[in-house]
């Protein structure tokens, strides 16, 4: 297990620190953000060794890097009610390529833009159908559940939940920070949706995917058939590598972007 870099200074929720913004004789107590123990400032002078923070007592709840990066973004979550939502392109399905290959100069389509979103309320710790997501945020009637990734991924046996339900969930991955980066870097993360130009922000499952799949199919087909292009034709390597990347082309005649972004 990873040890826990991260403590709340005096207890208090507003204070989150990590282990190297802690000084010996500062006059403060730290806290575990997940059992409010005290914890103690461990910090080797061996520049080899890990700086954490241990419980004050032998009984240790089992608090990780992991538990406090959650309870932080959770935290960071409710209180700006902001997200950027990333973007999500609907590609033809795999059957539509089998007679019609992939062209470059034909569009794929984007759903949604990437784009800053504030919420009218974002809530942790909510009962939903037998589970508990890490947040539900509410616009007006609509919802989204937000799930933060850090060194374990979404189970399948969530993922079946999330779908059956078809709820709109996205999912931020912070397993790319830095051992003790700190509030403001996770806070960063979440309004950016990237962490150094990574994008960290990924739909999970949109609730109005499904329902224009097939146009985004028939407009495929409509382009390859419209300019005459071949079929079957191999893929080309670069165009793999471009399919990967955000799309070029938004086709707004087919999507409402303004209120489909999610249920």
């Amino acid at each position: 297990m990873v040890e826990n870099p991260y403590a709340l200074r005096n207890n208090d929720l507003s204070d989150w620190v990590n282990i190297h913004e802690v000084e010996k004789g500062d006059g403060h107590e730290y806290f575990c953000p997940k059992c409010r123990g005290r914890l103690i400032a461990v910090q080797p002078s061996d520049p080899r060794r890990q700086w954490f923070f241990r419980h004050h007592h032998v009984e240790d709840c089992g608090a990780s890097r992991e538990t406090a990066i959650h309870l932080m973004a959770k935290q960071i979550l409710v209180e700006e009610r902001t997200i950027m939502l990333p973007y999500l392109a609907i590609k033809p399905e795999p059957e539509v390529y089998g007679t019609y290959r992939w062209h470059r100069d034909v569009r794929i389509f984007r759903l949604l833009q990437r784009q800053t979103h504030e919420f009218d309320s974002v809530e942790d710790e909510v009962w939903m159908d037998g589970r508990i997501p890490d947040i539900v945020a509410r616009t007006g009637k609509r919802k989204l559940l937000i799930e933060i990734v850090v060194t374990h991924d979404i189970d399948e046996e969530k993922l079946k939940w999330i779908q059956e339900r078809n709820v709109s969930t996205i999912k931020v991955s912070l397993g790319i920070l830095p051992y003790d980066a700190n509030k403001e870097v996770i806070r960063e993360c979440l309004l950016t949706g990237k962490h150094n130009d990574h994008n960290i922000v990924w739909w999970v499952h949109h609730a109005k995917k499904q329902a224009n799949q097939q146009r985004a199919n028939e407009y495929y087909i409509d382009q390859v058939v419209r300019r005459d292009l071949p079929t079957n034709t191999p893929k080309p390597k670069a165009a793999e590598a471009e399919q990967e990347r955000e799309p070029r082309e938004t086709q707004s005649r087919l999507f409402d972007h303004e209120s489909g972004w999610y249920n």
